[in-house]
């Protein structure tokens, strides 16, 4: 078929070629557009992060003084209870951490020692005419007698303690109600009743003992010891425990003058003792620990404030660390009276032994 000149033409294939290039183009510049558009994205998100790193580095850069205000209302705590020098301090503020760890935490002995050498200067004692060693020894056998070493020990009648010492008595001493829960503060006051007795009957030791036992109204009344069963008892127990006492003592400070038995008992009644009154008082400071984990809890909740968030933060961390310190005390005060049982035991067990090794020249 011929085609005359000048008129146009289809051309079907050259028309494909030309859609495809098209469609081509639409896709490369869809591609191009997404690109752009995650680029975009990116370069936000870039710049919310650089927004982010400015802000955390300008509140990083605030005046130290909101900081230290913020340290300062947290070491305070929500009450005297709750604050920091109270429960952290460099010294255990639980009282019954000086009977644990302290100065009070050595053993029966010890603690007789130290209250003789802190009594001996008084009227009664110069009275009687003891020496220092003498006066250990009879302070040493009026505690064997009034409890046999054992802390806590309780009369039908209300007496307590080492020295078995009654509360109107403990009043007048000073020692009320303190002697509850601090064993050296039983025998010093023993001690120093003791003494007041001696320089009421002039030096007289067996009317001294009485007068301990029996009241001083009671000696005065029957002009010497009374005639109780008890405390004739008293008076003849005590001088031939302190004759026993001052062989064996060889000096003021002489340790080991105690029967074994009774000394591993003794320390372990001290130890539980001790772990009981340091259990009670720790309960009390977990509890104000407790209000002060809540209290920065809520604190980093509340805040809008980087810089204090980040602060409360890190003080939460330290915070967790001293709790720490307080777990370590509780386990320590856990183990004593555990050790302190074992020794008994071993003692018991020990005596029991030497019991049981006779031969027939005992028994003849």
């Amino acid at each position: 078929m011929a085609f005359a000149q000048g008129v146009p033409t289809f051309d079907a294939g050259m028309f494909l070629q030309r859609e495809r290039v098209l469609q081509q183009a639409e896709q490369d510049l869809a591609l191009q557009r997404d690109r752009i558009t995650k680029e975009e994205e990116l370069e936000e998100l870039e710049q919310e992060q650089l927004q982010a790193l400015e802000d955390i580095l300008d509140a990083s850069t605030l005046a130290s003084g909101n900081s230290g205000a913020l340290v300062a209302s947290l070491e305070a705590g929500s009450s005297p209870e709750s604050a920091a020098e109270t429960l952290y301090g460099p010294v255990d503020p639980n009282p019954g951490a000086a009977q644990m760890f302290g100065d009070a935490s050595g053993s029966i002995e010890q603690l007789i020692i130290r209250a003789a050498q802190e009594t001996h200067h008084m009227s009664g004692v110069r009275a009687a005419g003891l020496s220092p060693k003498q006066w250990r020894c009879l302070l040493q056998a009026l505690i064997w007698q009034e409890s046999r070493f054992t802390i806590g020990a309780r009369s039908p009648v209300g007496a307590f303690g080492l020295t078995q010492i009654m509360p109107g008595t403990a009043q007048d001493l000073g020692i009320y109600p303190a002697y509850y829960e601090n064993p050296y503060i039983q025998v010093n006051g023993g001690a120093r009743y003791l003494a007041q007795m001696l320089a009421m009957f002039d030096g007289n030791i067996i009317h001294g003992l009485a007068a301990y036992n029996a009241g001083p109204g009671n000696v005065q009344r029957y002009g010497g010891v009374p005639p109780f069963a008890e405390t004739q008892h008293y008076v003849q127990v005590i001088p031939e425990r302190y004759n026993l006492y001052l062989a064996r003592v060889g000096g003021v400070d002489a340790l080991g003058t105690i029967d074994p038995v009774l000394l591993a008992n003794s320390t372990m009644s001290l130890t539980s003792f001790g772990a009981g009154v340091y259990g009670d008082y720790s309960l009390l400071s977990v509890q104000a620990a407790a209000l002060r984990v809540q209290d920065i809890i809520t604190r980093i909740g509340e805040t809008d404030d980087i810089h204090a968030a980040m602060s409360l933060n890190t003080y939460a961390r330290a915070e967790l660390a001293r709790l720490f310190a307080i777990r370590t005390r509780l386990k320590a005060a856990h183990t004593r009276p555990l050790s302190a049982a074992e020794l008994a035991m071993a003692a018991a067990q020990a005596r029991e032994q030497d019991f049981m090794q006779f031969d027939l020249e005992v028994l003849r």
